[in-house]
């Protein structure tokens, strides 16, 4: 499985704080069956205006880091920013941290509360630029928790969105739960991704994800491996992304009567 959204590199933001809890939280994900993880630390204007050098150089040193401790994980740059943030970088900055270094895809963050109005005019703009976005855990917003339908017109944009592993668990409350749920079910995500901070708060629970997501939507089976291989993969290629369309999971067979 392929992890577009995570906060895996030590010291840039709320992820882990040294290189040693990095290392345990890669173990974590390997043992999940992880086998890349696209490093997104936070970009934004408030407490994390981080830069994209900064963000290459610790994928590098953690790239060793691995190497050195046998931790069969590849680890691709990435940034989670902010609506305001995304728009104030040059292109060069973007593609250093567009999403796998594919120089395509970005991943962007609606915010907890509120409609953001700009939401369009920033899409519009990237568009303009060269680059596609994948909008992060918009079911962890509360508008979109009132009203999932809001996605459609931003999908219908051309907009990628990723829902969170640990949102369709329950972890981040029955709201997010829910949202995430009804956008799996009518279309509107197409990724699923950890969003982990660490080996034990918020650890890399995106096996746990995927199963909790078929248990609870019955996504057809070949839908959720594409949201977490193939449709990954082409986002971390910078390539086009067209979204299969799956069909219907196959109906359950009823057990067999018993022999008279």
């Amino acid at each position: 499985m392929i992890d577009l959204h995570n906060h895996l590199l030590p010291g840039i933001d709320d992820g882990p704080s040294t290189m040693a809890d990095s290392v345990e939280m890669a173990r974590v994900a390997v043992r999940e069956g992880i086998t890349t993880m696209v490093c997104t630390p936070h970009i934004n204007t408030g407490r994390y205006p981080t830069r994209p050098r900064d963000i290459v150089l610790a994928v590098e040193s953690m790239r060793a880091e691995l190497e050195h401790r046998a931790v069969p994980l590849r680890i691709l740059p990435g940034a989670e920013f902010t609506l305001d943030a995304v728009v104030r970088r040059t292109d060069e900055e973007l593609r250093m941290v567009s999403l796998g270094g594919g120089g395509r895809w970005l991943l962007v963050e609606l915010p907890f509360k509120g409609w953001p109005l700009d939401v369009h005019d920033v899409l519009d703009a990237l568009e303009v630029r060269g680059f596609g976005v994948v909008l992060g855990h918009p079911e962890r917003n509360e508008s979109v928790q009132s009203n999932p339908d809001r996605m459609r017109d931003l999908v219908g944009r051309g907009a990628l969105v990723q829902v969170t592993a640990w949102s369709l668990m329950g972890e981040n409350g029955p709201r997010a739960k829910r949202a995430a749920e009804d956008l799996l079910r009518n279309g509107f995500a197409h990724f699923i991704a950890s969003d982990a901070h660490s080996a034990r708060r918020r650890p890399p629970g995106l096996l746990e994800g995927v199963a909790a997501a078929a248990a609870a939507v019955g996504v057809n089976p070949g839908a959720l491996r594409w949201m977490v291989e193939d449709g990954p993969r082409l986002v971390t290629q910078g390539e086009v992304v067209r979204v299969p369309r799956f069909g219907a999971p196959p109906p359950r067979r009823r057990p067999a009567a018993p022999a008279r």
